[in-house]
């Protein structure tokens, strides 16, 4: 019965000291929000955008669009952009999706993408900084952004891209080749980090 009293008056006074410590230190919000919380606490944290070098290239199979989801576009052990769709909208406009994937922690964050998420007045951009073309049938031609996402993720963000221009004529025969090569270019890698050295 005492081992119970005991229990019961550690876990009354435990729980409340634990819970503040964990709230003081940012760890509860870390858990529910990731890495968003982490970008948006400027006063904390300090950002530093640096482009990644080199070409990074997807196959697509525009005759089986589940197939794609999964395939990496960059991966460096830690940070990894992947197909996570591929869809039709209007029966012509073919679009890919991808979702960018880092680490996160008390200390900071990183993350690879085809964004910048940078510091503006009164907020932040989300804007394309890499840069996209795509191969068919030995031609090659630019891509443009068909949205963009903030940290929406606890660990990332996601970004798409229109698979056939609006400003060229790109004629599609699946029927005799449904691969597209998509190749990205001037990655850039976030590194946020605590500005006290925790």
């Amino acid at each position: 019965m005492k081992r119970k009293r005991l229990l019961l008056k550690v876990i009354i006074i435990g729980l409340p000291i634990t819970v503040f410590l964990l709230w003081i230190t940012g760890a509860i919000n870390l858990w529910f929000y990731g890495m968003g919380d982490i970008s948006d606490n400027v006063k904390f944290y300090s950002l530093e955008l640096k482009p990644i070098d080199g070409e990074y290239s997807v196959l697509i199979d525009l005759s089986d669009l589940e197939s794609n989801k999964g395939k990496i576009l960059y991966d460096d052990g830690e940070h990894q952009i992947y197909i996570s769709d591929v869809f039709i909208s209007n029966e012509e406009n073919y679009e890919v999706f991808f979702r960018s994937r880092g680490k996160y922690n008390l200390h900071g964050a990183t993350l690879v993408s085809g964004i910048a998420h940078k510091r503006v007045q009164g907020g932040f951009t989300f804007g394309l900084f890499a840069t996209a073309k795509a191969t068919y049938r030995g031609d090659t031609f630019k891509l443009y952004a068909s949205g963009t996402s903030g940290l929406n993720f606890k660990d990332g963000d996601s970004f798409g891209l229109y698979l056939i221009p609006h400003d060229r004529e790109v004629t599609l025969n699946i029927a005799e080749d449904p691969i597209i090569e998509i190749t990205l270019s001037n990655l850039i890698m976030h590194k946020w980090a605590s500005k006290y050295g925790i």
